[in-house]
């Protein structure tokens, strides 16, 4: 019994489409995205591109999607090593030029739009979100931090501090200090720190025992050399 199958996804045109939506991005702005600018300078149909996005706002989204991916999240086998390089990951998407551009037009559509937030949020924000759950899952399972139990808050953490950096220019930039910060700030909220001041506190627990012990064999032997 032979099953019907649709057309494979031209992935060619994906890439048209998504590089049209820049290119009008980078030198109109978002409010200049609309379906027939985009498929005419991609070279193809209205109708081709309504399959893929029925809004300029979905457009944008595909195009994120397009350029960075939704599965960021190392895995260095190092949680901290792992935060440093995701907070690279955002520093270079907040500050790149396609993103600067859309930014403003996109969170202003998202809030007005319900239907473009579930789109925005379901193809782009919950998988990148799921991605930092499972690098922290990783670090739980290396005992590195406890389990957790609110993952999203950590992700909101790391990208809610660079997002108002990049939202409002006159804060200041997306420095060092505000990265290495957001590090600091995932890694308690986690847990890391505490369970690493704990190891401490053991060690040197364990150290102090360990003298105190010898001394006391150290006596012991004294005693006995003396009633010799």
């Amino acid at each position: 019994m032979s099953v019907l199958r649709g057309r494979p996804r031209d992935t060619a045109l994906d890439t048209a489409i998504a590089n049209a939506t820049e290119a009008v991005l980078l030198s109109h702005g978002y409010s200049a995205v609309n379906i027939d600018r985009v498929a005419k300078l991609a070279g193809t149909t209205r109708a081709a591109i309504y399959r893929r996005a029925k809004t300029p706002g979905e457009l944008v989204v595909a195009l994120l999607v397009s350029r960075f991916g939704i599965d960021p999240a190392p895995d260095s086998g190092n949680l901290r090593e792992d935060l440093r390089l995701i907070q690279e990951l955002q520093r270079h998407f907040f500050v790149d030029p396609m993103v600067q551009a859309s930014l403003a037009g996109v969170l202003s559509d998202v809030r007005d739009d319900g239907e473009l937030g579930e789109v925005f949020y379901a193809r782009f924000m919950e998988p990148r979100r799921r991605s930092v759950a499972a690098m922290l899952a990783r670090a739980a399972d290396r005992d590195e931090i406890p389990p957790p139990s609110q993952p999203g808050v950590i992700s909101d953490l790391l990208t809610g501090p660079l997002l108002l950096r990049a939202a409002l220019p006159p804060i200041g930039p997306i420095d060092d200090t505000l990265v290495n910060a957001t590090i600091e700030a995932a890694l308690t909220a986690c847990g890391a720190l505490r369970l690493a001041t704990q190891e401490q506190d053991k060690a040197e627990a364990d150290r102090s025992s360990a003298i105190h012990t010898g001394r006391s064999r150290a006596s012991c032997l004294e005693r006995l050399a003396q009633t010799a």
